[in-house]
């Protein structure tokens, strides 16, 4: 699944789903449904790389304000679409007091008051399996995957749809999540595509655990950071489980939920999947 990478100057999360494999053998088509982290960076090469696909859909998971202060890089003739996940990282709530280390980096510390907001102790491992039960409970998670699901369907493969958050990892990994169940990828697939994460952050989380020991922050919250610069595998696990306990299966949850029947689902797989190979079957 390595070679599924998507090398830009201006992202470090950015991979093709094209080739990920559905439950009946077939293939998902390559470079149609694009996941990456945030494109406030692009370079020109990066915009020509993108154009080239030709990219049709920039599918934004962010809020608001997340977008003001990384607005998107444009890329011509691809068309930007917001469809938040959540309003606000911290549901509202004022993390608890908390030592910052002398630490300067803004991401940093708004990182350490996500965490607090999870826990008290500075411990956000298990709080983040809450968030990502929020993403799929919550009727404004449910609209954006909603939305984003249609959107694909109606682009019926003409370009690329390309779709992110912030870092690719947790709105955008739930939203790769719902794409490729719709798609009929079996979810062990799908939670290796989402751990991939981890390798294309590793620079990235040695980067933090340099400065972090440095500024001699301690456990639990270096341990935090550095887990929230990745994913971890109950996260996603806990966002499945949900859909399932909010509807009682995955079907019926695109269903009642998602408003993405079965009709809409076979026909996102005719547009997205490659026909079987019938020569291997004749042969046989």
């Amino acid at each position: 699944m390595k070679d599924r990478t998507i090398k830009l100057e201006g992202t470090i999360n950015t991979r093709d789903l094209g080739g990920l494999r559905s439950k009946d053998g077939r293939k998902i088509r390559k470079g149609l449904l694009i996941r990456t982290d945030c494109l406030y960076a692009l370079t020109e090469n990066d915009i020509r790389s993108l154009s080239a696909l030709p990219a049709r859909y920039d599918v934004d998971f962010r809020n608001e304000r997340e977008i003001a202060e990384r607005p998107e890089i444009p890329i011509p003739g691809c068309k930007l679409v917001n469809l938040p996940i959540v309003q606000d990282h911290n549901m509202g709530k004022k993390p608890w007091p908390h030592e910052t280390y002398g630490v300067e980096d803004r991401r940093l510390l708004s990182l350490f008051d996500f965490i607090y907001v999870l826990s008290k102790e500075g411990d956000a491992k298990k709080g983040m399996e809450q968030s990502y039960r929020n993403y799929v409970s919550s009727p404004l998670g449910q609209k954006g995957y909603s939305s984003f699901l249609h959107l694909v369907l109606r682009n019926e493969g003409k370009g690329a749809v390309l779709f992110h958050c912030a870092d690719g990892k947790d709105r955008a990994g739930v939203g790769a999540m719902i794409l490729l169940l719709a798609l009929g990828i079996p979810f062990d697939t799908i939670l290796e595509d989402y751990l991939e994460t981890n390798d294309a952050v590793s620079e990235k989380r040695e980067g933090r655990r340099r400065i972090l020991h440095q500024h001699g922050v301690q456990d639990p919250l270096l341990s935090s950071v550095l887990s929230l610069t990745g994913v971890e595998p109950n996260w996603l696990q806990a966002a499945y489980d949900e859909m399932k306990r909010q509807a009682g299966s995955i079907d019926s949850y695109f269903d009642g939920f998602l408003h993405f029947d079965e009709k809409k689902r076979r026909r996102l797989q005719e547009i997205y999947l490659e026909a079987p190979d019938r020569s291997k079957t004749r042969s046989s």
